[in-house]
């Protein structure tokens, strides 16, 4: 019984740390102004401060109206480069959904090339969060709003040196809303809450959700808001399909028609330039291919350059001289991506839920057991302090927790481990560590126990990647304090590509601990986390891309699927090995097109035994 208290009161220190620190509450300080434009209302925050910003050019004023539509709409980014290599004046932005994100992005004061360089290579992946926490939408993007305000050089909207806009629609009000100020991370979710998906945007007694439906190209707005020459984008779905017989696919097709409907009714009577870029055929979840969609933004709108300088020279704007903008450095952003270091304001409480991969707070992050069997936990988090708890082959046998001051100081986080076994004759199992987070590498150092030995700590990871190959290493070295000896376990990942659809996978790992526990990686049988001392598991790679992505309740998508021969090997602390050969299939099912869900099948026959094993993985992270 005492032991279990020790659950209760650490959920209880759990709770107060959550209400410790008073949440951070957004300060709103905008003038709204309702105006009544083509027979519509529309609400402006600061409609007069845009009117001043946008003024005294001594010619017409360009707006550039930016199109939503998922990941189609990534298209703008390369429509923006086009336009900005070729001198056309952008003197202010419209945006919405995906159009507002580009938007903020260049209108906050980015290079185009860092620009493009961000959104084809940051795993945003690491900043979605599986929406289990009663938002009631299917990722949450907290982390998402936050760093697009982190890697903006101006952090408000009003400071923006092009000013921009974000569209989106009132639903307390049932009007469209403009805003023009305020934190990136405050606004910009407005715009692209799309109900089920993206977590519905909340300000004072307002809701705020996406306004593409009703206005998916904002040349609307751009015209209300004092542009007198409009260039508009375009990244519309055909949704062309022989059976709508599905509620999805019904729901779909006639959201897309209502949509295209609006949009082109709009785009034909204010847009005075039309870039059309034709993705129809891709699908709003296709953010894999953002390089290829920056490359068709761009080769349209430089095939349409001649059309749209005549347009402009024709009403008196001519083309100007862009004074290059200076590289902002976002590498702290990006490592604190990389090493889930991303603080964000206020609190929050997290359900655990991992699935086909051992999550144990005491084991090796890298590589991680094969573990047919749900884990279960909580995480409470205040800013930058967390702390969190996950069972232990169900609470009623015990428990983990963990404590983590994050970012103690740029490059320094504390973490601290608990595990309470309540039938185990040892005493319960600890670790702290501070760790340091570099460039490419981290170190920490600490001390703990484990089944009754007590130790010094010394922990060391590195990563390096190029275009071909990527190499990854994780090693914990421990000194037992009683018996003067040191022990490590060190775990590595190699991957070289031959092309994009051959390659050749490696993974090692190295074990001379008896309280340490090992990855499993060995597949020919059923290994302990303590039986082997050294092993290795080789995949020759074949992946084929599907020709058009599997998609499934318009939620869910597959877009390629991998075979692989098998090549184990495993040698115990005694000296005894064993090999393994097979095959095996892999494929990632994404939610939304951001989130994976690993699916491994294999058959792997162990020579020393002379017996054939199966294994079906299946591994995610809610």
């Amino acid at each position: 019984m005492k032991l279990k208290i020790n659950l209760l009161i650490f959920i209880t220190a759990a709770v107060f740390l959550l209400l410790v620190h008073p949440a951070f509450a957004a300060e709103d300080l905008s003038d709204i102004t309702e105006i009544v434009y083509g027979d519509e209302s529309y609400l402006v925050e600061n409609y007069l401060q845009f009117q001043e910003r946008i003024s005294g050019k001594n010619r017409p004023v360009v707006g550039l109206a930016l199109s939503g539509g998922g990941a189609r709409a990534i298209v703008n980014f390369g429509i923006v480069k086009a336009l900005r290599e070729n001198g056309i004046p952008i003197d202010f932005l419209v945006g919405t959904s995906m159009g507002a994100i580009v938007s903020v992005i260049y209108g906050g004061g980015l290079p185009v090339d860092q620009m493009t360089d961000i959104i084809s290579s940051t795993p945003f992946v690491d900043l979605l969060n599986i929406g289990i926490s009663g938002g009631g939408s299917l990722l949450d993007t907290e982390k998402v709003n936050l760093f697009l305000e982190r890697i903006s050089p101006n952090k408000r909207l009003e400071d923006f040196p092009v000013p921009a806009a974000l569209l989106s629609f009132n639903l307390s009000e049932g009007k469209k809303y403009l805003a023009t100020s305020g934190r990136i991370s405050e606004e910009i979710q407005s715009s692209y809450s799309i109900p089920f998906y993206f977590p519905i945007h909340s300000k004072g007694e307002d809701y705020f959700i996406d306004a593409g439906i009703l206005e998916a190209t904002p040349a609307k707005a751009a015209s209300l808001l004092g542009a007198d020459i409009v260039i508009a984008t375009t990244s519309f779905d055909n949704f062309d399909l022989e059976d709508y017989g599905s509620a999805s696919r019904s729901a779909g097709r006639f959201l897309n028609i209502i949509q295209k409907k609006h949009s082109t009714q709009i785009i034909n009577r204010y847009a005075d330039i039309v870039i059309e870029c034709d993705v129809g055929d891709y699908s709003f979840m296709d953010f894999n291919m953002a390089e290829k969609f920056i490359q068709i933004g761009y080769e349209t709108a430089v095939d349409m350059m001649p059309e749209i300088k005549a347009e402009l020279a024709k009403k008196g704007v001519t083309t100007v001289d862009y004074i290059p903008r200076k590289h902002y450095n976002i590498s702290g952003s990006l490592r604190d991506l990389e090493y889930d270091r991303f603080v964000t304001q206020g609190k929050d409480l997290e359900f655990l839920l991992y699935y086909g991969r051992d999550h144990s707070i005491f084991k090796q992050e890298m590589l991680r057991s094969p573990l047919n069997d749900f884990q279960t936990g909580l995480e409470f988090k205040n800013k930058n302090l967390s702390l969190g708890v996950l069972e232990k082959d169900g609470f009623d046998s015990g428990y983990e927790a963990f404590f983590r001051f994050a970012k103690m100081t740029e490059q320094l986080d504390f973490f601290f481990s608990y595990s309470n076994d309540y039938d185990s004759d040892t005493e319960d199992d600890y670790e702290g560590e501070i760790k340091y987070f570099g460039e490419r590498f981290n170190f920490g150092f600490g001390e703990g126990r484990r089944m009754d030995e007590e130790y010094y700590l010394f922990g060391a990871d590195f990563r390096e990647e190029g275009k071909k190959i990527e190499w990854q290493t994780e090693n914990d070295i421990i000194f037992l304090k009683d018996e003067s000896e040191s022990e490590i376990l060190s775990s590595h990942y190699i991957n070289y590509d031959f092309s994009r659809a051959w390659g050749i996978e490696t993974r090692l790992v190295y074990n001379s601990s008896d309280i340490l526990p090992s990855p499993v990686i060995y597949r020919g049988r059923d290994l302990d986390d303590f039986e082997a001392e050294f092993q290795s598991a080789v995949n020759f790679n074949y992946n084929y891309r599907l020709s058009e992505p599997f998609e499934l309740l318009q939620v869910f998508q597959m877009t390629n699927i991998g075979a692989y021969l098998i090549a184990d090997y495993y040698k115990d602390g005694e000296g005894d090995t064993a090999s393994a050969a097979g095959i095996g299939v892999n494929s990632k099912l994404y939610l939304l097109g951001l989130k994976p869900i690993e699916l491994d099948i294999y058959t792997a026959y162990d020579f020393d035994r002379e017996d054939e094993r199966f294994g079906v993985e299946l591994g995610y992270k809610f």
